[in-house]
């Protein structure tokens, strides 16, 4: 029996060379038959060795492949589908495309019932409440998860869900919006994608909760791999999960076995209020609201006498400013601090387990709708089409913005490589003779820092995945 040497280096198992199979093809026999000569008589013993020697290569190159599957990443089809049977359960495949979907929130009469089926729009597209809820004592109901009809991905802008599609009996009062964007649908999980899930879900075990969590969210219908993340944070932990129903969710957290006393939301942190007939208030971060949203502020130092008082928001200015029903010329200057109630990304929902419930609070994390402008310019003297370079670069950028991660950055340098790897059949990359990449989000320009275009850290990007929003010219 040769003995064949198992080499492993970072990219795993890796095959024997000939020479060295050859090697220990004679070492073996040598050590086993004295006075053995490799020489002797030449052409004979050549000729068997060599055919040994094929037949260990294939022996070892099955070897090799045996070894590296048993990785996700390395796995063929069959070993990919047990494994995933394996660490992520009974079932599991690649996910396929997801409906897009959105919170509403339903006003009226105190006590009427929202039942499942309940259908509202946005005058294009239809959305379909998934768990029923009920109009609380306040008037409003909790944000019901709403899934669209159809198939296919678009964006949700805030309060556009205002269309009572399903009738309400007479002397009932009902109307509805979205105070957030919806969450848009997602592709179909690619094979790299599910090789990279099923590698977390076996380390899952190995690594901690945080990882676990990840695998079961990862699990629940609708939540999109890129909109999950367990983060640290000052008191607790914050956990961020982009689609899927938000019951769904938190049952996914209390399974996990996360300490839910040490889940905290995001904070909507102040960083100044003007003392004015219509206080003007800036957050550190996105607030979300729209004009007639209810909040209040506490833990200001300076304006104490804003601390706790109820008021409405008058003007949305932007995303971080806005004036407030409330005269502030009588108060003390702001010094600093500051936390506004409601923070509209945070959920709550509750979980039922006999004869307890557990609030299982939770961040859901709203889109930043992107625009980019590409302007090229080549060396080539010959004619090139600038339809077809943005025709082919329009949807690559696109895929690469609505791949990012919620709560990172774009980068232009992986702008560029995506821009240049969907036109390099067009266009030799080496002609192109400069690339001016901007990008706006939100409808507002946003200039990179250093190679880095950085949103608000609660929320992800989004862009229309055919390309409209991605303007490519020649200068």
């Amino acid at each position: 029996m040769v003995d064949i040497p198992v080499v492993v280096t970072l990219a795993g198992a890796t095959p024997t060379p000939p020479a060295t199979l050859l090697a220990e093809l004679i070492a073996s026999v040598s050590a086993t038959n004295p006075g053995y000569t490799a020489t002797l008589p030449g052409s004979l013993i050549e000729d068997i060795s060599s055919t040994d020697v094929g037949a260990l290569v294939l022996c070892d190159s099955g070897r090799v492949e045996l070894l590296n599957s048993l990785t996700p990443f390395a796995s063929n089809d069959f070993m990919l589908s047990q494994l995933g049977q394996i660490y992520i359960g009974p079932g599991a495949a690649p996910a396929p495309p997801t409906n897009t979907s959105v919170s509403v929130v339903f006003t009226g009469t105190v006590g009427f019932v929202i039942a499942v089926g309940f259908t509202v729009s946005d005058g294009t597209h239809q959305y379909i409440v998934q768990d029923g809820g009920v109009i609380g004592q306040g008037g409003t109901s909790d944000p019901l998860f709403c899934l669209a009809s159809a198939t296919g991905s678009w964006a949700v802008p805030a309060n556009t869900v205002t269309i009572l599609i399903t009738s309400v009996p007479s002397g009932v009062s009902l109307s509805c919006t979205n105070p957030l964007t919806g969450v848009s649908g997602g592709t179909a999980e690619t094979a790299a994608q599910y090789r990279a899930r099923v590698m977390q879900a076996g380390q899952a075990v190995g690594t901690g909760i945080p990882t676990l969590l990840k695998t079961l969210l990862g699990n629940v219908s609708g939540v999109q791999q890129r909109l999950i993340s367990v983060a640290q944070q000052t008191g607790g932990w914050t956990v961020i999960c982009g689609g899927g129903d938000p019951y769904q969710v938190a049952y996914a957290i209390y399974a996990a076995g996360l300490n839910i006393a040490g889940l905290v939301g995001a904070t909507l942190a102040v960083t100044n209020i003007t003392v004015a007939t219509n206080a003007q208030i800036t957050t550190a971060t996105n607030h979300n609201y729209a004009a007639g949203q209810a909040a209040q502020v506490t833990g200001v130092v300076g304006m104490a006498s804003i601390n706790g008082v109820s008021w409405t928001v008058e003007t949305i200015i932007d995303e971080k400013n806005f004036t407030i029903s409330l005269n502030t010329s009588s108060y003390a200057p702001y010094v600093s601090g500051g936390v506004l109630t409601p923070n509209l990304i945070n959920q709550t929902p509750a979980i039922y387990d006999y004869p307890d419930t557990y609030v299982v609070p939770f961040v859901s994390p709203p889109a930043q709708a992107v625009t980019i402008s590409i302007t090229w310019q080549t060396t080539s003297a010959n004619f090139v089409s600038a339809a077809a370079i943005a025709q082919a670069g329009a949807p690559a950028v696109a895929a690469y913005v609505n791949s990012v991660n919620g709560g990172q950055p774009m980068s232009v340098l992986e702008i560029q490589a995506a821009f240049l790897a969907a036109v390099e059949n067009i266009l030799d990359t080496s002609l192109f003779s400069s690339l001016v990449i901007a990008a706006s989000i939100n409808g507002v320009s946003t200039p990179a820092t250093g190679e880095l275009i950085i949103g608000d850290p609660w929320s992800y990007f989004s862009t229309d995945p055919g390309g409209s929003g991605i303007s490519i010219v020649q200068g």
